[in-house]
């Protein structure tokens, strides 16, 4: 996939790569991820000199990880965004005879508005009749509140920067919009509170958003690229970009924005069947065989339980991931079925939420901490209290 963005932005007429978040899958990334990056911005600049990049944190990101170095990538031309109180000032992209002013808007975090006193926006304690404001003291946790205040100096220093010769503006930010489409592998909040209005930000000719993994436009001038691949099997009929934008100097036109397709080197997919049609009835299906060396899932519409049907399957489709039985399963809660509890994953005991976050935590760190399994039990008992009542 870097390969594919590398080989599109030797085009020399491409003036800026910018990536709105999430650089990594989470806070503490893998070496391997670091390094693969690392590499990737290495080749840019080898073949692309002139080329700028725009790096901003998201939600998976820890920003100031990500930010080590920027003064010196700065210097490259390599700007990363890991301080949201530095959004308000534009790297200056410039072509002969425009400037492009480019913003750069991280993932909001509560209370990472506020000027040394805890307080949200410039450092001026604000007005305690006005909508939404934090009592004082009190710093602002609502994303759509983070925005709205973030909105406003942009809109500040947008205004600023076409004062002094740009003539064009772009924001570039992490955020959950209003009406945009989510995927089963991101964080999803309950309610809207974390849902920020698009028309915030209205003012700059083009607003590229990032958080949300599905393509798709927001308004006039926003959009998501997405993912430029699949991390859940909820994304699995989804169509993986990258976006290629061309702006009118003299604004007369709104952003003219082309879908790249991404090519995988494998395709993430769902297949339904029976086990005796996956086990040796489609040898000669031609979607079958087109999707053996691919990522799958499959669900089985069998009534009955098929007793470890991934180790089975997995000679013939090497990175199948996935088995689901859930007509087996729904039969079996029935009450319906003939098949005993030892067929049952785990010896018939369903695990618990702090079992997997144990899990989780081991696979990140190399053991769970008791503090944190201890607080995620809390939370937990809190959560399941909500519901009860």
């Amino acid at each position: 996939m870097l390969d594919q963005l590398g080989g599109i932005l030797s085009d020399k007429s491409y003036s800026a790569l910018l990536i709105a978040g999430d650089i990594y899958d989470r806070s503490i990334p893998s070496p391997e991820a670091v390094a693969l990056f690392g590499a990737f911005l290495e080749k840019m600049c080898s073949i692309r000199p002139d080329l700028v990049i725009l790096i901003l944190p998201g939600n998976h990101d820890s920003a100031p990880r990500l930010g080590f170095g920027r003064e010196l990538f700065a210097k490259l031309d390599i700007h990363i965004a890991a301080e949201p109180e530095r959004a308000f000032e534009p790297v200056l992209v410039k072509n002969p005879g425009e400037t492009c002013a480019f913003f750069l808007l991280p993932f909001l975090y509560p209370g990472c508005l506020c000027g040394g006193n805890g307080l949200a926006g410039s450092g001026e304690a604000p007005d305690p009749a006005g909508p939404g404001s934090p009592a004082p003291g009190d710093p602002v946790r609502s994303q759509s509140r983070l925005a709205e205040i973030a909105a406003a100096r942009l809109e500040t220093a947008r205004a600023k920067a076409v004062k002094a010769g740009a003539v064009l503006t772009v924001l570039g930010a992490h955020l959950f919009t209003l009406g945009g489409r989510e995927s089963e592998s991101e964080r999803i909040f309950l309610g809207t509170a974390e849902q920020v209005d698009a028309n915030l930000f209205s003012g700059f000719d083009y607003t590229a958003l990032g958080h949300l993994h599905r393509f798709q436009k927001i308004g006039s001038n926003a959009w998501y690229s997405g993912s430029p691949l699949a991390y859940s099997f909820g994304e699995a009929d989804q169509e993986k970009v990258f976006l290629s934008v061309e702006l009118d100097p003299v604004g007369a036109a709104l952003p003219r924005v082309i879908p790249i397709p991404v090519r995988p080197l494998w395709k993430l997919r769902r297949l339904w069947g029976s086990f005796n049609f996956f086990f040796g009835d489609s040898a000669e299906d031609p979607v079958i065989i087109e999707a053996e060396k691919d990522y799958l899932e499959i669900s089985l519409d069998d009534t009955t339980l098929v007793e470890n049907p991934l180790a089975l399957l997995r000679p013939r489709f090497p990175r199948l991931l996935s088995i689901r039985q859930e007509t087996a399963f729904a039969r079996l809660a029935a009450g319906n079925s003939g098949v005993t509890g030892e067929a049952l994953p785990h010896g018939g005991s369903k695990r618990s939420p702090s079992e997997d976050f144990a899990d989780f935590l081991s696979g990140i760190y190399g053991e769970a901490d008791p503090e944190k399994l201890a607080l995620f039990g809390e939370l937990l008992s809190e959560l399941e209290e909500g519901m009860e009542k």
